[in-house]
């Protein structure tokens, strides 16, 4: 039971009615959206500010208006089954509700149904609406941008993953197809599981350093067990309310492939596949230098086709490149590691043969000879397709490759002297 002296001390009284004045006013003044309805006719029977400017009435208007003065059918047919609802139960009833106001700018509220029931019958419905429009439209336009980024990376051809510390939240199709899995297999799988180990200390490196928008490239791990050459770019970009670092994955074993071509277009004679003249003579010095530093000897054959020029006027170009090409399949057959053999042009060929002893050289050049005189009567032009071949050794003959070179020139001339089809090693004069 109340104590009667509290009901009448007059400053508790004072203190009471001037609680309910600041509720009253906050509800009359506030921004939150206040209105009573009667609960058997719908009719207005009280509200704030707020709810009449929705309705675009004065305050004092909206009383003794039906609901359909404030909502639009669309909207009425949204809040009745709700009414209903919160007559039949007496429980609070929530949901969300999109409406246009009498401005007619569309607004998103979150609206809550308070059934006021003082006796038995419930005798006004108590609407509290909360407009939530900027809240609304900032989680579209989130859920936009990920529909529009996840759209960006269904249809990339690019890999791209998002990754939180270290583990995979996020891939398109594209990185799974290149990595041999499908769909969203890869997701909640560690990011350095799938690079090569040899370059995992690289990737680690860039990633605590923090390392954006600066391409490199490693080597990835298919799920069959073979590596993937890529380049990666990273960045760290805010996305759901959180920060990830967001990695693309370009697939370069297409321009490695591109690369490897131009350095043979550069290196290589496109006829045989052998080394151009360019390159046989930038490798010759280098060569020679690392066979004087480990102390090895070798020979430099110098060979030529003997007739070559009578094949093609009489038989075509067709059949003298188809001899070229024997010749440059029969050199590199021939050669073991460390060997090398160009084609320095026309119908002349060089190799080196390295750690061979100078008295093997003669013999390693006479096999040579009869393997490729084998090859050329295989062709059918058994009388006119010969080969003389020049040796000088190193560094018996000469240290150096432009003295080599001349040397093994002039014991292939010689060899061409005397008829052909033959092996000339050089002798120093006197």
């Amino acid at each position: 039971m109340t104590d009667p002296r509290e009901s009448s001390d007059p400053g508790k009284q004072q203190c009471g009615m001037a609680s309910h004045a600041r509720a009253g006013f906050l509800a009359q003044a506030g921004s939150t959206l206040l209105a009573c309805f009667s609960a058997e006719t719908h009719v207005c029977v009280e509200s704030n500010a707020a709810f009449a400017r929705l309705a675009g009435v004065p305050e004092d208007a909206l009383v003794g208006q039906h609901l359909s003065r404030v909502f639009e059918p669309e909207c009425l047919a949204l809040v009745t089954p709700f009414m209903h609802h919160a007559l039949e139960d007496r429980q609070e009833h929530l949901f969300e509700l999109g409406m246009r106001d009498a401005a007619g700018s569309v607004r998103d509220f979150d609206v809550s149904l308070l059934p006021y029931a003082p006796g038995d019958t419930v005798l006004v419905l108590c609407m509290v609406m909360h407009e939530v429009t900027r809240f609304r439209a900032m989680a579209r336009m989130a859920h936009e941008a990920a529909a529009r980024l996840h759209r960006f990376m269904d249809a990339s051809t690019e890999g791209i993953v998002f990754q939180r510390d270290g583990v995979i939240v996020d891939a398109n199709p594209a990185l799974a197809r290149l990595l041999g899995y499908v769909g969203q297999d890869i997701i909640g799988l560690r990011v350095i599981d799938f690079v090569s180990p040899d370059y995992r200390d690289i990737v680690i490196g860039k990633f605590h350093a923090n390392i954006v928008n600066s391409p490199y490239e490693v080597t990835l791990l298919h799920r069959d067990g073979y590596d993937i050459p890529v380049e990666l770019v990273s960045s760290n970009i805010a996305f759901d309310g959180e920060m990830l670092r967001m990695t693309l994955v370009r697939d370069i074993r297409a321009r490695r492939a591109a690369e490897r071509r131009m350095r043979e277009l550069a290196e290589r004679d496109g006829l045989t596949g052998l080394y151009n003249r360019r390159m046989f003579l930038e490798q010759l010095p280098a060569r020679m230098a690392g066979l004087t530093e480990s102390e090895q000897t070798a020979a430099l054959l110098f060979i030529d086709l003997d007739r070559f020029k009578q094949v093609n006027d009489r038989y075509g170009h067709a059949q003298g490149d188809r001899l070229l090409q024997t010749v440059g399949r029969e050199l590199l057959a021939f050669l073991t590691p460390g060997d090398i053999a160009g084609r320095m042009g026309g119908d002349e060929f060089a190799v080196l043969l390295t750690g061979i002893q100078p008295e093997a050289a003669r013999h390693r050049a006479q096999a040579l000879l009869a393997r490729l005189q084998a090859a050329l009567n295989a062709t059918g032009l058994t009388e006119m397709a010969y080969a003389s071949i020049g040796v000088a050794l190193f560094p018996n003959h000469g240290q150096t490759a432009d003295t080599l070179r001349r040397q093994a020139d002039q014991a292939m001339y010689l060899a061409k002297a005397q008829g052909g089809n033959a092996v000339r090693l050089y002798a120093p004069a006197g």
